[in-house]
C-alpha cells in the first residue's frame, strides 16, 4: 500500500516502535494505518483500532479515549504497549 498523502509518527513504547501513518481530512482522520515491531493479542486488534480512529477529531483525548475503549471493550493485552503510545504516535503524525 502506498502512503502518499498520509502523516507519519513513530514512538518507542517499551513494547516495540508503533510507526503511525494519518490521512486527515480537515480535523478528522480519514484513514489510518499502523507498523513496527509491537505485539497485540487478539491479532485483529490493530484493524479494531485503526477502525474506531476513523472519523475521530484529530485531538490528543478523542484518539485516546478511541483506542482506550477498543483495549478495554476487546480485552486486548499488548506488552509494554498501552493507549497513550499508540496516541503518542498518532498526535505526532498529526502534528507533523
Amino acid at each position: 500500500m502506498s502512503y502518499e498523502g498520509y502523516k507519519q509518527g513513530r514512538h518507542k513504547s517499551k513494547g516495540g516502535l508503533i510507526r503511525t501513518f494519518v490521512k486527515l481530512e480537515g480535523n478528522q482522520i480519514e484513514d489510518i494505518a499502523f507498523s513496527g515491531d509491537f505485539f497485540l493479542f487478539p491479532e485483529t486488534a490493530i484493524e479494531q483500532i485503526a477502525q474506531s480512529l476513523k472519523g475521530t477529531n484529530a485531538t490528543s483525548g478523542s484518539v485516546l479515549l478511541a483506542v482506550r475503549s477498543v483495549y478495554e471493550s476487546e480485552g486486548i493485552t499488548a506488552p509494554g504497549t498501552a493507549p497513550e503510545d499508540f496516541t503518542t504516535s498518532i498526535m505526532q503524525a498529526v502534528e507533523s
